[in-house]
């Protein structure tokens, strides 16, 4: 008896998870479709990755170095343009606490679509006193949070955002346990968080100002594509057995340079990408794939930002991101070059097509070149520019400019593989001189 009264009630709760997976996958709501979306702008494609920002960002703290440096940014629609914006936070324990109530100053706005002109701009003189995540005590804005919303509600990450006013602001979502009060999580509001005088204000969601433009985060839109492609066929099922109809987000790809001087592509944890809607809201991005090690995915999923909607799109065989990936990083021009890592793959619209826009930068996150991959078929190109690569793939032709023409004097794509070729047997027969 003693026995079971300590064992029953760890088993109730363990009963209920398995019992709920079906549960868990059903929350999403994701709808199926067969056609092309419409819905990604390819008016504004993301070229600059966070990597790159952060580090162009960098370059401008000056005079505030001494306390303050640049974290993790976040997305933002701004003047017609996505742009990331930096928020300014604390180096160490010992900044915190000394510069508590001075603040941290603002935040730093890099272009998000242009890598050539992204030169950063810092907004100073905004005394931001509550900040994540290195804030302490009282300033640390995930404690201010739960000091007004006690533990009703799971706190996400904070994201950075503008008002109508450009005044910033943290906009944080609050969920709470979908199942049986333990398990799975269900937006109820979000937060929004004056950084200067640390004003919380509460709204439901859907019931939030016009200018949020991001309410679903990231580690929600990727906790329910983790649920939904899973657990559709049971817990069981997503570990042992047939493992039928399991699908999975993709993962963050990069390349992982060895100490013997190797570099490997390699997937980290499931990752979505934010990208601007034709419909004028924001939405988060990620290819799905089946179980395997195979470079083809089955789809892609977009995920409204605003409302959490949810919609995938079929597309079987079609290479996945690191399939594209693999793709450009083994094209001449990125293989002959050391120290280039391929970041962000993202998948867009283009012409009725789905093609891969691969940005490939330098290891300190300059962007040196632009790699494109039809989605199906893996047909891969790349280039110094986002326009020189469409270009190259419409099959159009590069004049001496850089710019498209439709004849004449123009390089054409030919011409451009044959000096290609002509460059890589001249390499090989320097380094044969070398080695004599």
């Amino acid at each position: 008896m003693t026995l079971a009264l300590f064992i029953i009630p760890m088993f109730i709760p363990a009963a209920q998870v398995i019992g709920g997976a079906q549960a868990l996958a059903e929350i999403p709501q994701v709808e199926t479709a067969e056609n092309v979306t419409d819905l990604i702008d390819t008016q504004h494609i993301r070229l600059t990755s966070s990597k790159t920002a952060i580090w162009r960002a960098d370059k401008v703290i000056g005079n505030l170095g001494y306390k303050v440096g640049v974290f993790e940014p976040d997305v933002q629609f701004i003047d017609g343009e996505l742009q990331w914006l930096a928020p300014l936070d604390y180096t160490s324990l010992d900044k915190s606490l000394i510069y508590a109530y001075e603040g941290t100053e603002g935040y730093v706005i890099v272009s998000a679509e242009d890598p050539p002109r992204a030169e950063p701009r810092r907004i100073t003189g905004i005394p931001m006193i509550y900040t994540p995540p290195n804030a302490i005590l009282e300033n640390d804005l995930t404690r201010h949070i739960w000091e007004d919303y006690p533990p009703a509600y799971v706190i996400h990450n904070p994201v950075f955002q503008l008002n109508t006013e450009n005044s910033p602001r943290w906009v944080t979502l609050l969920t709470q346990p979908a199942l049986y009060g333990l398990i799975g999580e269900v937006p109820q509001g979000i937060v929004i968080t004056d950084p200067v005088t640390g004003t919380n204000e509460f709204y439901n969601i859907g019931e939030q100002p016009s200018w949020i433009q991001r309410v679903w985060d990231e580690d929600l839109t990727e906790i329910y594509l983790d649920w939904w492609g899973r657990f559709s066929d049971g817990w069981i099922n997503s570990w042992w057995g047939g493992q039928r109809n399991l699908k999975y987000p993709t993962g963050e790809v990069y390349i992982d340079h060895g100490t013997a001087g190797g570099a490997t592509l390699t997937t980290g944890d499931p990752d979505v990408y934010m990208v601007e809607g034709t419909d004028g809201n924001q939405y988060w991005f990620s290819a799905i794939t089946t179980p395997g090690k195979d470079a083809s995915m089955i789809g892609y999923v977009l995920c409204d930002a605003q409302n959490g909607d949810f919609t995938f799109y079929q597309a079987p065989g079609y290479y996945n991101d690191l399939g594209a990936a693999a793709n450009v990083q083994q094209n001449q021009l990125v293989a002959m070059a050391s120290g280039l890592e391929i970041v962000q793959p993202i998948m867009y619209i283009l012409d009725g097509e789905e093609i891969w826009i691969i940005p490939v930068i330098s290891q300190t996150g300059e962007v040196m070149e632009i790699g494109l991959v039809v989605a199906h078929g893996g047909e891969t190109f790349v280039a110094d520019t986002l326009d020189e690569v469409i270009t190259l793939w419409r099959g159009e032709v590069i004049s001496d400019t850089g710019t498209a023409a439709s004849g004449g004097d123009g390089i054409t794509v030919e011409e451009i593989e044959e000096i290609r070729k002509l460059l890589d047997q001249l390499e090989a027969k320097l380094k044969k001189e070398n080695t004599q």
